[in-house]
């Protein structure tokens, strides 16, 4: 649930997984686990007479290893229930055993009492107490190993490959701890379990203490008795025994590092002796060369149910602490030893030979992307991070494996739009409607009878004949205004959102077309001050007046269009800021090739030219014959001195421009859109990190500065097919006006005679469906590259994927489709 959740990725739960794991608190835990296993044997061996230093200092421990233990099972999916959760849940827990205010921990100022009978098993449970504790704390022990790695002679040489094979790092130090830590606790196994299943034996030989005991209670109690019967002459006999017994007792430990110190008469049961010392001073004469110890744990008390003999085994306890700790230290280096073992074999075997794949990995998958610097950051953020014990979140923030797997997908994103067809597929279950825009945007030929081909009314003559300056109503009489008025504040405003109509009535705010194309034109921050330095100002307003004359009065292709493309385009490069990677110069071109990217429509698409055999065709063979004629009419009349807006340019950057104009306007042929839809999708793939950045980087705006050509082509064909983008209301607006076309054009071809091309029958086509198809096939895709390129631009996707919720519904209302087919669109 908390996976679910997030917690675990969390801020929280990061801050504190990664303080616990930090080299603050590392150390702090490494510190605390030397006084868990070493302080109760130095205050043994210092002879602490009380538990004060000791509760204290095991009781900070205790709440370290509480905190460090519930910190990583709340803020660690992969701690819960692995090897280090047991270990230290085990090894938090033992701490009671050292702790005497918690009723389990050995208490300094009182004796260890055993009765007769219960010697052997309380020793036996003082044994296992023992070597649990040390079997506890021994996943903690096997940390020490981690330390490892600091040692200087193991950095020999590995600095510099660091940064590049930083996941052979990260595997070596998994490796090291994943089968260390194994080899450690196997060593301690041996160490603590071999001596814990022989506890059972001990002690093996030694039961004097709990024999003498017995000897002198069976003594003391004959002597006893007989001195309460009042027989002087047993009485005599039994004291002189009674104290040979004691000076025999007080010799038998002599030569032993350990004895008896006192003799106490008294009575005793299971729980409690009571000492009649009166008695015992009057009657029991015990001299021993031991005395009693300052620390009472270090006392043993032998009882019965008449007498307690007291021993003294400071010694014994003292020897038992240094070989306690002994043992630890002994553990310590042997798994530093077969540690260090390891790790050299492992090194040798596996990770030399891995870090040259990886090296190797590393240095490809650079070339692949080129754009390192994304691993270079990498590199330093791994460096400065605190080590962690979770190696696999350390791999997941720097990996060669993961580096690796992005370079495979990118190549298999390319790979696909590599093999990709130029043209969308026929797909089962596809409607007669979506057929035809799939056919429409292939550009399907039909053969036509010769004898029903007839010559349709587009200009036949080239403009420099002429054509070009004819005003746009055909009437040479009718001079054009050379003044061009300024356009309204409130016009300004509207030019600055999405929401400028540039199919207007007569009359309205927007209907003065030329004033607001001189506007855009000169107030366009990208390219203002060049043009008002490299161009004349009389030059541009003859232009625009020849450009306006020279569209037809088509519903959708003429001059309106003209204007709308040029105010949309001059959006998209406000909007991507692409002054950053467009200089000046190509900026106005962009805006020129607008203008004048259907100069001369006559309203018939590429096909019905070709279809018909019309001089265009021929002249142009076939190949974009309507698009290589816009080129020609625009750059006939930069041709006429008083409209030259290149006049002042030089020769090389006027033929660099007229080249990026045509290779612009050529692409606006709807023939190569997927191709150009393409292209887009590879640079961004090849390019994704730069494009993906959050923040500006260098890398963006050098892959689109090799790219300018493409990047114009994009803006202009966007904008030139940018209906669908629009606000509903201008959306079904130019749709209508553009299947108008369609429709006039299909009128013409039913009455010449010849087959009606797709999307022209207005008897057939069904507005709102062949609409969702045009999306779905080709806006859509368009829409979903320059976003990818340029987030900026996604304010297109937003009303894209209003507007075709919007002509789907339309469809619903006039067609009333089945509930299948209705929920299929």
């Amino acid at each position: 649930m908390m996976t679910r959740s997030g917690w675990y990725d969390s801020t929280l739960a990061v801050s504190i997984r990664r303080f616990i794991r930090g080299k603050f608190f590392t150390t702090l835990a490494m510190f605390s686990l030397f006084f868990a296993l070493f302080l109760n044997d130095i205050c043994v061996l210092s002879e602490v007479d009380n538990n004060m230093i000791q509760d204290v200092i095991l009781t900070i421990v205790f709440a370290i290893f509480l905190f460090e233990f519930l910190g990583l099972v709340f803020t660690d999916a992969s701690y819960l229930l692995g090897f280090f959760f047991w270990m230290d849940l085990l090894g938090t827990l033992s701490m009671v055993f050292d702790i005497s205010y918690m009723g389990t921990g050995t208490d300094a100022t009182q004796p260890e009492r055993i009765g007769t009978g219960g010697g052997r098993e309380n020793l036996i449970v003082v044994r296992a107490a023992r070597a649990t504790k040390l079997g506890a704390r021994a996943g903690r022990l096997s940390r020490v190993l981690k330390l490892l790695r600091f040692l200087p002679f193991l950095n020999d040489g590995q600095q510099e490959d660091d940064s590049t094979v930083k996941m052979a790092r990260v595997i070596s130090s998994q490796l090291m701890n994943v089968i260390s830590t194994r080899v450690a606790f196997l060593s301690i196994c041996i160490v603590i379990v071999l001596p814990f299943l022989g506890m059972f034996t001990y002690p093996e030989a030694d039961d004097s203490m709990g024999a003498w005991t017995q000897l002198l209670s069976a003594n003391v109690l004959d002597y006893y008795t007989a001195l309460n019967a009042n027989n002087e002459t047993k009485t005599t006999y039994l004291l002189n025994r009674l104290n040979r017994e004691l000076s025999r007792f007080a010799r038998f430990y002599v030569d032993q590092s350990y004895g008896p110190y006192a003799v106490c008469y008294g009575k005793g049961d299971a729980d409690e002796f009571t000492c009649d010392r009166a008695w015992t001073s009057a009657h029991l004469k015990f001299v021993s060369s031991f005395e009693a110890p300052d620390r009472k744990s270090m006392i043993r008390e032998m009882s019965s149910d008449n007498i307690m003999v007291s021993y003294d085994l400071s010694t014994p306890k003292q020897l038992e602490a240094v070989a306690n700790i002994g043992l630890i230290c002994f553990i310590v280096v042997v798994m530093c030893v077969f540690g260090l073992i390891t790790s050299s074999s492992i090194s040798i075997i596996a990770l030399k030979p891995l870090e040259r794949m990886l090296s190797v990995v590393r240095e490809r998958c650079s070339e692949i992307f080129k754009y390192t610097h994304d691993l270079e950051d990498d590199d330093e953020e791994t460096d400065g991070k605190e080590e962690e014990y979770d190696d696999m979140e350390k791999a997941e923030s720097s990996s060669e494996f993961a580096l690796l797997e992005r370079v495979v997908k990118k190549l298999t994103a390319i790979a696909q739009l590599s093999a990709m067809k130029n043209e969308p597929e026929v797909r089962e279950g596809m409607g007669e409607d979506e057929i035809m825009t799939l056919n429409w945007m292939q550009g399907t030929q039909v053969q036509v009878p010769a004898a029903a081909v007839s010559r349709i009314s587009v200009p036949e003559k080239d403009a420099d004949e002429g054509q070009a300056d004819t005003p746009r109503d055909g009437d040479p009489s009718k001079a054009v205004n050379p003044e061009i008025k300024e356009i309204a504040p409130d016009l300004v405003e509207i030019l600055e959102t999405d929401y400028f109509d540039a199919f207007v009535e007569p009359g309205t705010l927007a209907s003065d077309h030329r004033a607001i194309t001189l506007y855009v034109l000169q107030s366009y921050d990208g390219c203002s001050q060049w043009a008002r330095s490299n161009v004349q100002e009389t030059h541009l307003f003859k232009f625009i007046e020849k450009v306006e004359a020279g569209y037809q009065p088509n519903p959708w292709h003429n001059f309106n269009h003209a204007l709308d493309v040029l105010y949309q385009a001059s959006r998209y490069m406000t909007l991507i800021e692409a002054h950053l990677f467009l200089s000046e110069v190509s900026q106005f071109w962009v805006m020129v090739a607008c203008i004048g990217h259907d100069l001369g429509h006559p309203g018939v698409n590429n096909q019905f030219l070709v279809e018909t055999s019309h001089e265009l065709a021929l002249r142009y063979n076939d190949r974009s014959p309507l698009e290589n004629m816009h080129c020609a009419r625009l750059f006939q009349v930069v041709g006429d001195s008083q409209a030259n807006i290149f006049a002042q340019i030089e020769k090389d950057l006027y033929k660099e421009m007229r080249k990026g104009i045509i290779a612009a306007i050529l692409h606006t042929d709807v023939v190569k859109h997927n191709e150009m839809v393409k292209e887009l999708a590879l640079l961004y793939q090849m390019n994704s990190e730069a494009f993906d950045a959050l923040e500006p980087n260098p890398r963006f705006n050098e892959v689109l500065g090799e790219r300018t050509q493409l990047i114009i082509n994009m803006l202009l064909h966007g904008a030139d097919m940018s209906n669908p983008t629009r606000p509903w209301n201008l959306c079904e607006k130019y749709a209508n006006l553009c299947m108008t076309e369609f429709f006039n054009q299909g009128d013409m071809e039913k009455e010449k005679g010849i087959p009606v091309q797709v999307l022209n029958d207005r008897d057939k086509v069904n507005k709102p469906n062949s609409q969702v198809g045009f999306i779905e096939f080709m806006i859509a895709p368009m829409v979903e590259a320059m976003v990818n390129l340029f987030s900026p631009l996604d304010g297109l996707a937003d009303h894209l994927g209003n507007n075709v919720t919007s002509w789907a519904n339309l469809w619903i209302e006039e067609v009333s489709p089945p509930e299948y087919a209705a929920l299929k669109v």
